[in-house]
């Protein structure tokens, strides 16, 4: 499959290039190129002509007077990375976070489309079109369910919107399939969407966290063909066992590499070409160390041999999406995408040449990169500016003795117990005598719908924090005071949508993320500031897991387990069954 189509001429002229009959339009000159087919570093010459590698070896190319030479001696070159496992609206969005992967050497992104996919079918396939003029390659994923609560199909995924999704030629794999209850329970349009995935002849990432043998025979069977979800060397193994690509991860949420890489060091499995690394969508402040080569310089740390770990990073994605031939080495014929090292040891490029081009230098940009005109994205609304949020939304009135009482495992997993809590003159829920409970409200008025809890693990003392960065298309608000919660809910909604915190009356952090509420606009090096000094703040409040944004996004996130907030009420992920309905907003 070409990913960027070469013109007659352009063909003709690589060919003269490799017969060094015409002059090369880059050479590369003397770096030690790892060849990833056979893991081997070797001192040669890169010939380029146009976007393409046209030579790699000992002879020097034709040059001209347009030839632009890099003195590479010293330095090593890899292929261009790619990020097998990207979702690109943790706050940044498609085109900012393929900026900052152009800037550290991941020059290819297969990308989620969840967060697309409110707008309408012709929006989203032209919003994939701009973004394929940036410099970095990106492909999408077709999503076959919308990871929250729903009791039938609906557009756009129904069979209609599935079809149009999956048949784009920038969509090059199914999934990550996450409503795998969905699938054992035979929906027929999660089954339809799984079949016409491979029918396309594209691949079927699964979602299997802590999966049984049984379970993932189940998913082999079903045509998952990667899943990136394994926690233990075993777990990689398992899955390598029944045909699958097994992904590394090392994510915000889950840094898993090092365990990884150690335990398949000491169970003596060697380094399938089956395995690939991803970073897996992490939070803004994950990405301080960098994208793919953050990745990798971890994999090295944990002790995986630099050429595997860059092979993995490589050669093993571009065959897994059958886009070798294209990228994932350099070799004749190949977009010219490749880094050039300091070290072996050093995944961090000094130089970025993207399809042919000399790109980033020393971390910054050296070429125009695409931006949107998002104006031209009708994403919903948040809400009607008009809207007046209401202090009463956030007590719970003690209808019964026992609580319900949202507990936190860690940054994902929540459970629900029942507890006595004290009730004040009101009638309603107290939480003095205990700091590490907050109130925790979903408000859904499109429904006219309320769902209340009490949650416990998110932190201490926190007095109000509304978010519209959630799983669903509702707002989420948590705190121990009902005027700094109305506060905060008031002010996201005048920005728009995004995330803002407030105690002893005043807003002390305020993050906007007014695309579809849950992304911004900005630069990459301003949503990490952003995203930091709210995580800095959320700590300093004792939250004790690993994400506290994830943590936001998840709390209604019904793939899950095992409690979760929707607009129906508090939801058992695995039976659907609600155990506190919601209530009627006033």
């Amino acid at each position: 499959m070409r990913i960027r189509p070469i013109g007659e001429a352009d063909y003709l002229k690589l060919l003269r290039v490799a017969r060094r009959e015409e002059a090369a339009d880059m050479w590369i000159k003397g770096a030690k190129v790892l060849h990833v087919y056979t893991k081997e570093w070797r001192e040669v010459h890169i010939a380029v002509s146009g976007e393409r590698i046209a030579y790699v070896g000992e002879k020097e190319p034709v040059i001209g007077h347009h030839t632009e030479v890099i003195e590479a001696a010293g330095s090593y070159a890899v292929p261009g990375y790619i990020e097998p496992h990207a979702h690109p609206f943790q706050w940044y969005n498609p085109f900012t976070l393929a900026d900052f992967a152009l800037e550290r050497g991941t020059t290819t992104l297969i990308s989620d489309s969840l967060m697309l996919m409110s707008l309408p079918f012709e929006q989203v396939a032209a919003l994939m079109e701009k973004v394929a003029k940036h410099p970095v390659k990106q492909y999408f994923w077709g999503r076959l369910d919308p990871q929250m609560r729903r009791t039938e199909a609906a557009a756009p995924f129904d069979r209609e919107g599935l079809n149009r999704m999956l048949e784009h030629p920038r969509v090059i794999q199914g999934g990550e399939l996450t409503d795998w209850q969905g699938v054992l329970k035979e929906d027929e349009t999660l089954l339809y969407g799984i079949k016409r995935t491979l029918d396309l002849g594209k691949r079927m990432e699964g979602h299997h966290p802590g999966a049984s043998e049984q379970t993932l025979n189940i998913a082999a069977a079903a045509g998952i063909t990667a899943c990136h979800e394994s926690m233990t060397a075993q777990e990689v193994l398992r899955r390598l066992r029944l045909g699958m690509y097994a992904t590394l991860r090392h994510s915000s949420i889950r840094p898993d590499l090092p365990i990884l890489v150690q335990g398949l060091i000491e169970a003596g499995i060697p380094w399938s070409p089956r395995m690939m690394l991803t970073s897996d969508g992490s939070t803004p402040p994950m990405y301080r160390q960098g994208l793919m080569d953050g990745t990798i310089r971890v994999a090295i740390e944990a002790g995986m041999p630099p050429e595997e770990a860059y092979v993995m990073a490589t050669l093993n994605p571009a065959v897994y999406y059958g886009i070798d031939s294209e990228v994932g080495g350099i070799a004749p014929g190949r977009l010219a995408d490749l880094l050039l090292l300091a070290t072996p040891e050093e995944p961090t490029p000094h130089t970025v040449i993207a399809n042919g081009q000399l790109s980033a230098k020393g971390g910054s940009l050296l070429v125009a990169t695409e931006k949107p005109e998002w104006s031209d994205y009708h994403f919903p609304p948040v809400t009607d500016h008009r809207v007046k949020v209401d202090e009463a939304w956030f007590s719970i009135e003690a209808k019964s003795e026992k609580i319900p009482v949202i507990q936190m495992l860690n940054a994902v997993i929540t459970k629900l117990e029942y507890e006595d809590l004290p009730v004040d003159d009101n009638g309603h829920v107290s939480l003095v005598e205990d700091p590490e409970l907050a109130f925790i409200c979903l408000i859904n008025l499109q429904k006219n719908r309320m769902t209340q809890a009490v949650v416990r693990g998110y932190g201490k003392h926190i007095e109000g924090l509304a978010s519209t960065y959630t799983a669903s298309d509702d707002w989420l608000v948590l705190g121990r005071n009902a005027q700094a919660m109305a506060q905060a809910l008031q002010r996201v909604l005048e920005l728009g949508g995004g995330v803002v915190a407030c105690e002893q009356g005043k807003i002390v952090c305020e993050c906007p993320l007014p695309l579809a509420g849950r992304f911004s606009p900005a630069p990459m090096s301003e949503v990490m500031e952003m995203a930091e000094g709210l995580t800095r703040w959320i700590l300093s409040k004792g939250y004790p897991h690993l994400d506290p944004l994830y943590s936001l996004l998840f709390f209604t996130a019904t793939h899950l387990p095992y409690v979760r907030l929707s607009a129906e009420g508090i939801v058992e992920v695995k039976t659907g069954d609600i155990l506190v309905p919601s209530q009627a907003v006033e």
